[in-house]
C-alpha cells in the first residue's frame, strides 16, 4: 500500500491510497481541496483524476467535501459513505453550498470555473453525471471491497449528519483514519488498535485553545464530545491500543493553526507515551501540514531508512 497526505486541516483534507500490482488500485479518503489544486497535488504523486476509483468521505464539512462536485461530474467517480452523508452530499450539490466545520456556508465551487479547466487536460472526460449516480452508500460496520482494498467503516463522534472513521487493508498492511472528532469510543478503539498506519487527529492543546483569540462558543464546541480531539486524547487513544510487540507509525492530522502547532502536537504526543514506558523505537511519529505532506509505502517499510527516523 501507498498512503499520501494531500492535505491536512482546516483548510482542506485529502489522503491518497493505493493497492494492488503497480498501485492500480487508487482511492481518495476524503476531497476538501478545491479541483485544481487536488488535480495539481494529485499530478506531483503521478496520479490523475480520472484514475481514482473512488472518494471514501468522512462527512460532509466543507475542508471534507469541495472537490467532490468536479470529480463526480467530469469523471463520474464514485462517492463512498453512509447512507445519511450520501444525501447530505447530494443537498450540497444541488444547493450549491456547503456547511463549514464552524457552522458557515460556502458556496461550492462550479466546475466550469477558469481553475476548475484544468482537470479536462489528460485521459479522456466523462461529461457531466447526477449526483446520485456516483453515489455509493456504506454502512458503518459494513466490509466492502474495493479494487485490492478492503474497505470498513465504523461512527466518530462529530457534529456532522454521520461521521465516520476507515480502516483500509491491502497486502496485510491496514491504514486507520481518524479525523473530527470530539472523543474516542470504544467501538473506535477497536480500529484503532489494528493499525500498522493510523492517521489520527491532533487538532489542538486544551490550554492554548482555552487561552486563545476563538469565541467562547467555538471554543466550547471544539472542546465538547462532538468536536475535535486534542493531542491529549490522541496520546491516550495510542496508550491504550497500544502494541508492545510491534511497530505503530502514526501521522497526527488536522492540527490547528491556531490552537496548536505541529511541533507542540509532536511533543505533547511523545512526551505522554514516553512517561508511560512505550518505546518510542517502536513508533514512528509525524505530523501532517496542510500541503503535500508525509508518504507512506508499505513495499518500501524495510529498505527505506527515513520512514524509521524519528522527528526531533
Amino acid at each position: 500500500m501507498r498512503v499520501v497526505s494531500l492535505g491536512s486541516g482546516s483548510s482542506g483534507n485529502a489522503l491518497l491510497v493505493e493497492a494492488g500490482p503497480q498501485g492500480r488500485t487508487k482511492l481518495l479518503v476524503d476531497a476538501g481541496l478545491s479541483g485544481s489544486l487536488l488535480h495539481e497535488r494529485l499530478r506531483k504523486v503521478n496520479v490523475h483524476p480520472s484514475q481514482i476509483q473512488g472518494v471514501l468521505v468522512t462527512h460532509e464539512h466543507s475542508d471534507h467535501v469541495l472537490g467532490l462536485p468536479l470529480l463526480m461530474k467530469r469523471y463520474a467517480i464514485p462517492v463512498i459513505a453512509d447512507v445519511h452523508t450520501c444525501k447530505a452530499i447530494e443537498d450540497g450539490i444541488l444547493s450549491g453550498s456547503w456547511r463549514t466545520d464552524s457552522g458557515a456556508l460556502v458556496s461550492t465551487p462550479s466546475i466550469d470555473a477558469p481553475g476548475a479547466m484544468a482537470l479536462s487536460t489528460g485521459p479522456e472526460i466523462q461529461k457531466s453525471q447526477e449526483p446520485t449516480r456516483c453515489m455509493q452508500p456504506l454502512s458503518a460496520g459494513i466490509r466492502r471491497m474495493l479494487g485490492d482494498i478492503e474497505v470498513i467503516s465504523f461512527p466518530i463522534s462529530h457534529d456532522a449528519i454521520a461521521p465516520c472513521g476507515y480502516l483500509l487493508t491491502a497486502g496485510g498492511c491496514r491504514i486507520c483514519v481518524v479525523t473530527d472528532s470530539g472523543e474516542v469510543t470504544a467501538e473506535m478503539l477497536t480500529y484503532i488498535g489494528k493499525a500498522d498506519l493510523l492517521i489520527m487527529e491532533a487538532n489542538h492543546d486544551r490550554e492554548r485553545l482555552r487561552r486563545g483569540p476563538y469565541p467562547q462558543m467555538l471554543k466550547n464546541r471544539i472542546l465538547s464530545s462532538t468536536g475535535h480531539l486534542s493531542n491529549d486524547q490522541t496520546a491516550d487513544a495510542v496508550l491504550r491500543t497500544w502494541r508492545s510487540d510491534g511497530v505503530r507509525w502514526l501521522w497526527l492530522a488536522h492540527i490547528s493553526r491556531t490552537n496548536n502547532t505541529p511541533s507542540l502536537a509532536l511533543k505533547s504526543v511523545r512526551t505522554r507515551l514516553a512517561a508511560a514506558g512505550v518505546n518510542l523505537a517502536h513508533i514512528h511519529i509525524s505530523t501532517l501540514p496542510p500541503g503535500m505532506g508525509s508518504v507512506w509505502d508499505s513495499t518500501q517499510l524495510w529498505h527505506t531508512e527515513s520512514l524509521w527516523e524519528m522527528s526531533s
